[in-house]
């Protein structure tokens, strides 16, 4: 009886963390709308203070699956149920190229090179 109690409860916190986030502009909740506090499109069984916790991923839509570079420093890795901003954080590999971190810059970030000849007084 116990292990049925134990997989029903799984079962049921899998289906419910599965939920997507409601959105924000009606529907039911507290703050005005939306499930959650303030109108925010959050899971409902998932609560405020452990969504907005720095730790917790924050998934964004995608159109595609893949890696790609948001910015210098930060890739979006795509999957089938959204995308993740990863920072580069590795010492060694600081740059986002080609939605991977590399050692070496992608050419939008590189820093320019600067041709200036020794100037010569004769």
């Amino acid at each position: 009886m116990a292990m049925k109690i134990a997989i029903v409860v799984a079962v049921m916190m899998t289906v419910a963390l599965a939920l997507p986030a409601q959105p924000a502009d009606g529907g039911l909740g507290w703050g005005g709308g939306g499930w959650g506090w303030g109108g925010v499109a959050v899971n409902p069984w998932i609560p405020p203070w452990v969504s907005a916790a720095p730790w917790y991923p924050q998934w964004t839509p995608c159109t595609a699956i893949g890696s790609t570079c948001l910015d210098c420093n930060t890739k979006l890795v795509c999957t089938k149920v959204g995308g993740l901003q990863r920072a580069c954080t590795d010492p060694t590999l600081p740059f986002c190229n080609m939605g991977e971190c590399s050692a070496t810059p992608s050419s939008e970030c590189a820093v320019p090179a600067v041709n200036n000849p020794p100037e010569l007084n004769a």
